[in-house]
């Protein structure tokens, strides 16, 4: 048991890189919207402004809004999915028509009552879905209530538009006012009435306090005895209400400790069981088992005297199904033998042979009694074993429908994107040529100059990374080395009296010692922080002179006013995410960093070893009785001192070999950035995609009047954009 215990928690870890990846796919697809709603609205601006006939009827030809429907439709989709795998229980749903023992299948696994979950004769008693939780100690409940909105938008409106009752209410003040009345004579609909009326509309006095505006709420947890307020609908023999809480009910969490304490992480998701005439139950089944589940049991009692399949047992399956694809492998049917005076058992047997007849396709059938715990706890552990041993392939298969569903449409898309380059192809781009040429020999003027300015600029810093000169490190590590000289940390004003004082305190000279040497050490290291200062202006220095470059021989100074760190941060932002390679360049370059504490630090600490008390090499000699205090202060204050001034030589003599560090680390960078902005393979396709995208502020005198050709360039960034960004690769979520 423990190891199936353990291998569902392994399954449940193991989804999590894929709700990642997903999340992912969903930002993706969220960009994709705004680039297609962008070009909608950039193609009604082209219609309005350009006097071409053929090119304006071709663009009346692009419509965007359809597909961007069609991905809102993959997103809530996708939603679903990660929410379903994002969970941290395996979720198996208990589903079964009204009376045939879901309740007290439910019981005998959890080991819960009549009181938490009501099995009872006469009708439905579970009014509310209910999850149920394996969890140690105390059972409670957590119960989510409607707010006013939700109410009237879930559980009051359907019944308005079934019985065509004229406008749903909008406030529930106007729900409280009178009832329209229904004069249909279907019965059905006439039950349904009957619900509305005598439930929901008559009894609003006793569980509107529950209502609130604004967003469903949590009420504190629920202690055991009070369950079944939120969860049972309790009538009198003649239909009348006795419990109202549970009408407002949306949702409810049990947890509980099972009777089969090795489960694992699980829980038993309940619905409400149809055969009733509220609304909304199917809507549940689909909603639930869609979202909320990994496995369905159906719980089946057949009638002793009439039994065989109807047609509801098919219209429940069929109406799972429609929910949870390939339910074949996610379903078993439990059939729930009664004993005792009303005796079942051959109308199970007879149910279980004439299953597949009726296309009611399940992994197993078995016969069970949902009131024996043995029995239950039987059927949990077979279909426990059958999740741990297959969920992974379900869940695989499972999600591999949604990938085929996004594929199909990222190529729908693609092909109404390639219509979108094409769309001016009869008019702006055959116009365009010159304007073209012209981009070109500036783009390789700019191109050449960029080129030769960042080549130069690594020669300088290859030949200054070994320079110490004037460095600005050294001049700041030779500070804190003086700072560290006249600032020991050691004791000054009368040391002796002092050091003997802090003995008193102590208690002993071995604990005074020790105690100085941890202070010494720490006020030492504080000193060396100050490194931070240093290396961090000798970083700013090099994006400096990389962003001169940029600026002055690549033309980008109109781009933004920032320079420096401030430059780079800015060109990050502005190059589209569809330039892979030079986004990344700018952003490795603008989060490039040096600290004492990264680079440093670690260097430094082995020679601080011998103002450590553990593993000094110095240590006071033996007390004795004879020997006087002042003696042994002056012995203290003597070790101390010749190990600070041991330590800070140490200190000074290592970082002396460290000088040239932030040069070399600071070409190294600069090097990886020029790399990849000139040298990387397809790059410079990417600066001329991004230039000529900036082409107005690159060159303002050439192109900054040109409107005609603004607009052909602006329609085809974002052409190229929703293209980078509809990638297959970047919609894909599995291998």
């Amino acid at each position: 048991m423990s190891n199936r215990a353990e291998t569902i928690a392994k399954i449940i870890e193991q989804r999590q890189p894929l709700v990642q990846s997903i999340a992912d796919v969903e930002e993706h697809l969220r960009n994709l919207t705004d680039l297609l709603r962008s070009l909608d609205q950039r193609r009604h601006i082209l219609q309005d402004k350009l006097d071409e006939p053929e090119v304006c009827d071709r663009l009346s030809k692009i419509d965007f809004s359809p597909l961007r429907l069609q991905i809102s439709t993959q997103l809530d989709q996708l939603h679903q999915l990660r929410h379903r795998f994002s969970r941290h229980t395996l979720n198996i749903g208990v589903v079964g028509l009204m009376g045939q023992g879901k309740s007290t299948f439910l019981q005998s696994i959890s080991g819960l009552t009549d009181d938490e979950i009501p099995a009872l004769r006469g009708g439905a008693c579970t009014a509310v879905r209910s999850t149920i939780y394996h969890q140690p100690g105390d059972t409670y409940a957590e119960v989510t209530v409607h707010s006013e909105q939700t109410f009237l938008q879930e559980v009051i409106q359907p019944y308005y538009q079934e019985l065509d009752l004229a406008d749903p209410p909008k406030t529930i003040d106007e729900f409280a006012g009178t009832l329209p009345e229904f004069s249909g004579s279907d019965a059905t609909k006439n039950s349904m009435y009957e619900h509305l009326k005598e439930d929901y509309h008559k009894h609003l006095p006793m569980y509107r306090h529950l209502l609130l505006s604004g967003a469903p709420r949590k009420l504190p947890p629920i202690p055991k005895e009070r369950i079944h307020e939120y969860v049972a609908q309790r009538r009198f023999p003649q239909g009348e209400l006795i419990t109202f809480d549970h009408l407002a009910v949306r949702e409810v969490k049990i947890f509980c400790p099972f009777k089969n304490s090795d489960v694992g992480k699980i829980a038993l998701v309940d619905v409400p069981g149809l055969g009733d005439t509220r609304l909304g139950d199917e809507k549940l089944i689909l909603e639930t088992i869609g979202q909320e589940v990994d496995l369905v049991i159906f719980i089946r009692r057949p009638d002793r005297l009439r039994y065989g399949w109807e047609k509801r047992d098919t219209d429940l399956y069929n109406t799972a199904a429609e929910a949870l694809n390939n339910l074949e492998n996610r379903s078993f049917m439990i059939l729930n033998h009664v004993t005792g005076t009303d005796d079942n058992l051959e109308a199970c047997q007879k149910h279980q042979i004439s299953i597949h007849d009726k296309h009611i396709d399940v992994i197993r059938c078995q016969i069970a009694d949902c009131a024996n715990p043995e029995e239950t706890n039987g059927i949990l552990d077979l279909v426990l074993n059958y999740l741990a041993n297959n969920i992974t392939y379900l869940d695989e298969q499972h999600a591999r429908i949604y990938q085929k569903k996004l594929k199909k449409l990222q190529i729908s898309i693609n092909d109404e994107l390639e219509k979108a380059r094409l769309v001016l192809s009869g008019g702006l781009i055959v116009d365009d040529l010159n304007e073209q040429a012209k981009f070109l020999r500036l783009f390789n003027k700019l191109w050449a100059n960029l080129t030769r300015g960042l080549e130069e600029l690594l020669d300088h810093l290859d030949i200054a990374k070994d320079r110490d000169e004037q460095d600005i490190f050294k001049q700041q590590v030779e500070s804190i080395i003086q700072t560290c000289k006249s600032d020991t940390g050691l004791p000054t004003e009368e040391p002796l009296n002092e050091i003997i004082a802090r003995r008193f305190e102590e208690g002993d000279w071995q604990t005074t010692y020790a105690k100085y040497l941890h202070e010494i050490r720490n006020h030492l290291t504080r000193h060396f922080h100050a490194m931070d200062m240093g290396l961090k202006e000798y970083v700013e220095q090099a994006k400096f002179q990389v962003t001169e470059v940029l600026i002055n021989q690549g033309q980008l100074g109109e781009l933004t006013p920032g320079r420096g760190s401030a430059f780079l941060r800015a060109m990050a932002e502005i190059i589209p995410d569809n330039l892979v390679r030079l986004k990344h360049a700018f952003q490795t370059l603008s989060n490039f960093e040096m600290s004492y504490k990264a680079n440093f630090h670690y260097r430094i600490r082995p020679h601080l070893d011998n103002l450590n008390p553990d593993k000094t090499n110095l240590r006071l000699s033996p007390s004795n009785a004879t020997e006087s205090r002042e003696i042994k202060a002056k012995e203290t204050l003597t070790y101390l001192e010749t190990l600070q001034e041991e330590a800070v030589f140490k200190c000074q003599h290592a970082l002396e070999n460290f000088y040239g560090e932030p040069g070399q680390a600071a070409f190294a960078e600069v090097e990886e950035f020029v790399d990849q902005v000139l040298r990387a393979k397809d790059v410079k396709n990417e600066w001329q995609i991004f230039l000529f995208q900036e082409k107005a502020q690159v060159w303002s005198k050439e192109f900054g009047e040109n409107q005609e050709g603004d607009d052909r360039q602006q329609w085809l960034s974002l052409v190229d954009q929703a293209i980078a960004t509809n990638s297959l690769k970047e919609l894909q979520f599995l291998n």
